[in-house]
């Protein structure tokens, strides 16, 4: 896939070519949040998208942070969201499922009562004392693994607490290569690339990152890190960052950065047959960064 357009807030990345020398615990975490944004820009009149998908991560707390973010979603007027998607840690500490109408459902009523689908993946959170099948049973999950199809787009959840799990590979193998989506948008909790407090996820990104570069993922979006980060192109794949749904830490940079902030912000997805927006919209309405990719 080929970036054509971004709206960023004055960095210029480092070299692609040095993303796998990054090492999260070099860093002086140093970057915070941004100081403006620019207003979120709906889909033009008479030109809707075939679909829109509001995307957040680490929710979990079920405090007032995580409310104004489900806010800030329910805030913005246009075609309504086909589906919300949840890149993980649904429970804190430990994934109890019986918290998760505080954190998973209540604070989103607004856009699931509009129809949205939820379309939840499990993060470490969520897996801790044994809860992963009960939040699966509790969300409605097809699986720790599954696929959510609406017109051009095809999200394929994955459950990267087991990114090592042969039978999740090969499954994941089975439905690239046999899809006819034109977008393949992977959905999961520990981030392949990383420049925020925990860092890229190897194991992940070893297990995994070669079926996204041979079956042509255009978008992967992740968690874990409290913070909002989007990588360049890598093999064709851009990287999203986006685990700010409740708490932020500071983030940073790294050389496959294109940008990063840590701010609280939630992530609204427009799509086209021809073409993927994707907008960080923070809790004020504004969005902190912006970009366009075509098939």
């Amino acid at each position: 896939m080929l970036l054509v357009t971004a709206t960023t807030l004055g960095f210029v990345p480092g070299p692609v070519a040095q993303v796998r020398d990054y090492v999260a615990t070099s860093l002086a975490m140093n970057v915070r949040a941004p100081s403006g944004g620019t207003p979120y820009q709906p889909a033009p009149v008479g030109d809707p998208p075939a679909v829109r998908i509001a995307a957040a991560g680490d929710v979990g707390t079920g405090d007032r942070e995580e409310r104004e973010t489900a806010q800030a979603m329910a805030s913005l007027a246009g075609v309504p969201y086909d589906a919300l998607v949840l890149l993980g840690d649904n429970v804190y500490p430990s994934g109890d499922p019986s918290r998760l109408d505080a954190t998973g459902f209540s604070p989103f009523d607004d856009l699931l009562d509009d129809g949205a689908a939820l379309v939840p993946a499990l993060g470490n959170h969520d897996v801790r004392d044994g809860n992963g099948p009960g939040q699966v049973e509790a969300l409605s999950m097809p699986g720790r693994w599954y696929t959510w199809r609406s017109g051009p787009a095809l999200i394929v959840v994955l459950d990267s607490t087991r990114a090592d799990d042969p039978a999740q590979r090969a499954w994941l193998e089975t439905t690239l290569a046999t899809t006819d989506a034109v977008w393949k948008i992977v959905a999961l909790h520990h981030p392949p690339y990383s420049a925020g407090w925990h860092g890229s996820s190897e194991n992940v990104r070893r297990a995994l990152e070669p079926l996204f570069n041979q079956y042509g993922v255009q978008l992967v979006l992740a968690g874990h890190d409290h913070d909002y980060q989007r990588s360049e192109p890598i093999n064709g794949t851009t990287y999203v960052v986006s685990g700010a749904g409740a708490r932020t830490r500071p983030t940073d940079r790294a050389p496959f950065t294109a940008v990063s902030w840590s701010t609280q912000h939630f992530v609204d997805l427009q799509i086209w047959p021809d073409r993927l927006e994707l907008q960080a919209v923070a809790q004020d309405g504004l969005a902190y960064d912006s970009f366009e990719l075509r098939p």
